[in-house]
């Protein structure tokens, strides 16, 4: 498989492709926090790339330039200006051999492993700075995920949506356009890394947490919890294509707005999904290459978009199944500095 091309034949995987470049650049063009401010600027800063400073980079730079593909991901609108750029085939060219570069680097290699039951974490943050940590966080943790609440809840959405779009059928109205089990009680986590509490840390698309204050709190997996893995493209579409949840109105003008295209679109019936999965992990590499395209199905007449799921997250759809297995420890970052655990008092 040329894993490097399919990453670039979706947006995440491009931006991340773009910044990944920018990060190894000695042109004054990407230095300093700067980036380029035209599509001539950005390719010339990407075909100029020596490859050989991407395995030069840290984990943590590598993960930076993630999550400025996490932090641009936006569902309910139209590609940005620079996503356009990403996409222009002369930019695509000369970002692989910077993908191939950092595919081939130690940091990637945990980028297509399921989901790790030894180092997950759950992450608690703040929301402005005055705000008090709350002691009740993951509370009740023998309740379950309450899904068939969340199917009744899209199903009242959608025959909402219907009524407007036939008092209307011209009219866009954005609704919700996420396609993870939200809202409900399923609980999420990532993995910690090396100087990295947690993933979610830096890798968290449409955050609107304070993002300088987070306490990380270490978790026991169940031995016997069984895990879907999203690695790509077709794993998200098998997924939908076995649960299949049509949503054709109420996704109708968000995925319109972020794929160009109206479908008959369908989400994972996540209700159904966990008769048969305790929870759902999406790897990196799944990443970077599924979320924000309409992806055909196979046994349906219609598509999918996988939207507002972060890379290496897992959603516990039996939330009973992960359970907080100590105390908690504090990040802090201020500024552009890097996530860093608290001084302990």
């Amino acid at each position: 498989m040329d894993t490097a091309r399919h990453v670039l034949a979706a947006p995440r995987g491009r931006r991340f492709a773009a910044h990944l470049g920018y990060a190894c650049s000695t042109d004054e063009r990407a230095s300093n926090y700067l980036e380029p401010l035209t599509q001539a600027d950005a390719l010339d800063v990407l075909a100029a790339v020596d490859v050989e400073t991407v395995a030069q980079l840290s984990e943590l730079d590598v993960l930076e330039a993630l999550g400025r593909a996490t932090d641009f991901a936006r569902y309910w609108q139209p590609p940005d200006e620079e996503d356009l750029w990403f996409a222009d085939p002369a930019i695509v060219t000369a970002s692989r051999p910077i993908v191939e570069a950092v595919l081939a680097c130690e940091h990637a290699r945990w980028w297509s492993t399921p989901m790790d039951p030894t180092c997950q974490r759950a992450v608690q943050k703040r929301y402005n700075s005055t705000e008090e940590w709350s002691e009740t966080f993951w509370a009740n943790q023998d309740q379950d995920a309450d899904l068939p609440a969340w199917r009744r809840h899209v199903l009242d959405a959608e025959d909402r949506f219907r009524r407007f779009l036939d008092a209307e059928p011209e009219r866009q109205i954005s609704g919700e356009w996420w396609s993870t089990p939200v809202p409900s009680r399923v609980r999420v986590t990532s993995r910690a890394r090396q100087n990295l509490g947690a993933v979610e840390l830096l890798l968290a698309e449409d955050d609107n947490s304070d993002g300088r204050h987070a306490r990380v709190w270490p978790v026991h997996v169940d031995d016997a919890a069984r895990i879907y893995e999203i690695t790509g493209p077709a794993a998200w579409t098998r997924l939908v294509d076995a649960y299949p949840l049509a949503v054709p109105a109420s996704r109708r003008s968000d995925w319109y707005e972020a794929t160009g295209k109206h479908l008959q679109w369908y989400l994972p019936d996540w209700a159904a999904v966990s008769a048969d999965y305790d929870a759902v992990h999406l790897t990196v590499l799944g990443y970077l290459t599924t979320p924000g395209r309409a992806l055909p199905l196979s046994a349906h007449t219609g598509a999918s978009v996988l939207a507002g799921w972060d890379p290496d997250a897992t959603f516990w759809l039996d939330p009973r199944l992960v359970r907080v297995d100590g105390r908690p420890v504090e990040w802090h970052r201020t500024g552009d500095t890097p996530w860093a655990p608290a001084p302990v008092r």
